[in-house]
């Protein structure tokens, strides 16, 4: 009897379920406007009757953005990932679901499919405000963010990457969702000469007078003394052009034939030439002791209070005839002026200025070097309507306390930083300060500095502030920071106590919009040159991470192993 009574339940079950309407059943979502549905209740796929929702439009390879002049503000990553976030859209709310048609639309248990769409604002209809509002979302989102995956490969590819975007089959992904163990696609994630040579970025402007020359990271492979760079070319003019007098406080010279040639002839044509070094590197930068015994006139801290024995005498300046400076990041060597390190030189036309450089020369030059000195009364000098410029110099004038903090503490926009080193807790709280009241601030850190001890980027990486370390055979040898638009902070100093309070080091607090301007991009062009994978894993200086390191016959991480010797190149 119960098997009677549960056959009759089940009978009257199924009539009734037939008898409702659960709509039409979704085949194929062939792109947003373009649906494929079993009309005809058969179960079979007929392509040639889609279902297209008229007033719903979206980016693809084929639109005209003509019709749509709000969208033409797009770039092509946009146009790429607002078509692919369309289809991914469409796919999520209709795919495999049963549907009903009526009025042009599609609808899912009431809801207008069509409305959907548009509240994603992936997609738009005929209005304006609907455009817009797709235009505005997509600027909302950084695509820095996110990466093709190749669903076959299961390499990683950047959105503009071609290799990427032919794959068969792809999605869209996070990068925060990847294994740092991921293959990534070596073609747009690890350029290779070629493609880094082809990258362009402006290497130089000029303000009146003031020039600042840009030395690009690894544009040459290998440490080259051919003086080609720009910034090496000026730098002989300006020994060539000189008449009277050249007063020089050098970390170091080694390596560059033609400098040393254009001192020598500039000594030879009667030319007084002076100069201060640092003692701890005299075997480092061997043209040193050549340069004592040809042009004699020298001196350096060897016999400075043994106190202080581990500062160094750290700058990297030039005083020309009284009437200018040639000063910066770099060091004169194959690897600073080659295009090999990445590094700032300044050259700045000014009396008043070489002034402030020569009373810090002649404090050195007869024998008074680090805390010894005195304070240089740091104050801006007006250089021309656009440009203020204030020098400073180390240890005497305190530079991160009484100026960099301060200066980090105005921030309201953006903090830029290309640097060696950064180990100053009073930096870093400053920074993290800006970051926390909204201030956008990125750095740039060198592989080196990335493994030592005293290192705070992964600090400031906890703190939410974006922090790539460089992966090339070449140091990020600079020492700057761009403010806003407004301020450029250029000079020998690293960002280090020690830069602060004990060694020897010049700073240019520059005030120019246009040189600030110029800066940022010459920043932005490292970041983008640096693979995003490096904001959360420290490549090694020597290693196969970092491009042509075991190859260029230096030692780059300081262990005394070069190339295939290095653990980190085997």
């Amino acid at each position: 009897m119960k098997k009677i009574i549960f056959l009759i339940i089940f009978v009257v079950t199924a009539i009734l379920f037939s008898k409702i309407d659960y709509g039409y059943k979704v085949f194929e979502v062939k792109t947003p406007n373009e649906i494929y549905i079993d009309l005809n209740k058969n179960l079979i796929f007929d392509e040639k009757y889609p279902v297209v929702v008229q007033n719903l439009h979206y980016v693809n390879s084929n639109t005209d953005l003509k019709q749509y002049p709000v969208l033409q503000q797009l770039t092509e990553d946009e146009k790429f990932f607002l078509e692919y976030k369309a289809k991914e859209t469409a796919d999520n709310i209709l795919k495999n679901r049963y549907v009903k048609v009526k009025s042009g639309d599609i609808f899912i248990q009431n809801k207008s499919y069509l409305k959907s769409m548009l509240n994603s604002k992936f997609a738009f209809d005929n209005t304006k405000k609907s455009q817009v509002e797709c235009v505005n979302n997509i600027k909302s989102i950084n695509l820095d963010d996110y990466v093709i995956l190749n669903l076959k490969s299961k390499k990683y590819h950047k959105l503009n990457c071609e290799l990427g975007r032919k794959s068969l089959k792809y999605k869209i992904v996070k990068r925060s969702a990847i294994n740092k163990k991921s293959d990534f696609c070596k073609i747009c994630h690890l350029p290779e000469a070629k493609q880094i040579l082809n990258i362009k970025q402006k290497n130089t402007i000029s303000s009146g007078d003031i020039k600042i020359f840009f030395i690009d990271l690894n544009k040459v492979f290998k440490p080259d003394n051919s003086c080609i760079e720009e910034a090496c070319k000026n730098l002989k003019q300006e020994i060539d052009n000189s008449k009277h007098s050249i007063d020089i406080a050098l970390y170091g010279i080694n390596n560059q034939p033609k400098i040393i040639q254009a001192l020598i002839n500039a000594k030879n044509r009667g030319v007084k030439i002076r100069r201060v070094y640092d003692y701890s590197k005299k075997k480092y930068y061997k043209d040193n002791e050549k340069l004592d015994k040809i042009l004699q006139d020298f001196i350096t801290d060897e016999n400075y209070d043994k106190t202080y024995d581990s500062a160094l005498m750290h700058n990297k300046y030039f005083i020309f005839d009284n009437q200018k400076i040639w000063t910066g990041t770099s060091n004169i060597s194959s690897t600073d002026l080659s295009g090999f390190n990445s590094n700032y030189t300044v050259i700045i036309k000014s009396k008043e200025i070489a002034e402030k450089y020569k009373e810090d020369f002649e404090q050195m030059y007869n024998g008074i070097f680090h805390k010894s000195k005195k304070t240089s009364n740091a104050v801006y000098i007006q250089l021309n309507k656009n440009t203020k410029i204030k020098p400073m110099f180390s240890p005497q004038d305190n530079i991160i306390n009484s100026e960099i903090i301060p200066l980090i503490n105005l921030a309201q926009k953006y903090i830029y930083s290309p640097v060696f080193f950064i180990t100053h807790k009073g930096i870093e709280e400053a920074l993290i300060n800006a970051h926390n009241r909204g201030v956008e601030v990125k750095i740039i850190n060198d592989a080196t500095n990335a493994h030592t001890k005293y290192t705070i980027h992964q600090n400031l990486r906890e703190a939410g502030i974006k922090v790539k370390t460089e992966n090339y055979a070449g140091k990020m040898h600079s020492k700057a920071i761009i403010i806003d638009d407004k301020y450029t902070i250029i000079g020998s100093m690293n960002y280090t106590k020690s830069g602060n309070s004990k060694n020897d080091e010049n700073i240019l607090i520059i005030e120019n919009n246009d040189i600030a301007k110029y800066m940022k991009t010459t920043f932005r062009y490292l970041w983008k040159k640096i693979p995003d994978k490096y904001e959360k894993f420290d490549p090694k200086a020597e290693s196969k991470d970092s491009i042509g390191s075991c190859s260029d016959g230096i030692d780059n991480d300081f262990d005394d192993k070069i190339d295939k010797q290095d653990e980190g190149c085997f």
